[in-house]
């Protein structure tokens, strides 16, 4: 895959999240201040590469780094910025919202202090889904 252009994004006030061991998965973003609801919190950063033949090479892939954008286009986050290691909740705290060629994290509420940001994956393509780890109450057990 080639390299299409580069998605500058980054977080929208510094120093306002961290990376750090995650209970749900690897490493995780976790809010170094309290976080209002409702309010853009930054941006993934990374590559634009083509969708073309992605799906089929993540299936194996234990986890997974990119964000479709458009039928053609995916923002490959592999070497993007914090924001990268978002993890999934069916009970999420953010969610993603694209535009264009970015990818915008926003807050669906307010976020506590050293709370972990999650986003809803929904779907993944992997063959057969894939086990969630989120521990929500409401869980769905596989994506």
């Amino acid at each position: 895959m080639g390299k299409v252009s580069i998605v500058a994004g980054g977080i929208r006030l510094p120093g306002s999240v961290r990376v750090g061991r995650s209970r749900v998965h690897g490493r995780g973003v976790f809010a170094r201040l309290a976080m209002p609801g409702r309010r853009k919190l930054g941006e993934l950063a990374g590559r634009v590469v083509p969708r073309l033949g992605l799906r089929r090479a993540i299936r194996t892939e234990p986890v997974i780094y990119y964000v479709a954008l458009n039928s053609r286009d995916a923002l490959d986050c592999r070497e993007g910025n914090a924001f990268s290691h978002l993890n999934h909740s069916c009970e999420a705290n953010c969610y993603l919202r694209v535009s264009g060629f970015r990818v915008e994290v926003y807050s669906l509420r307010p976020i506590a202090v050293g709370e972990e940001l999650t986003v809803d994956y929904g779907a993944t393509p992997h063959a057969g889904g894939m086990q969630c780890r989120c521990g929500a109450v409401s869980c769905r057990r596989l994506l």
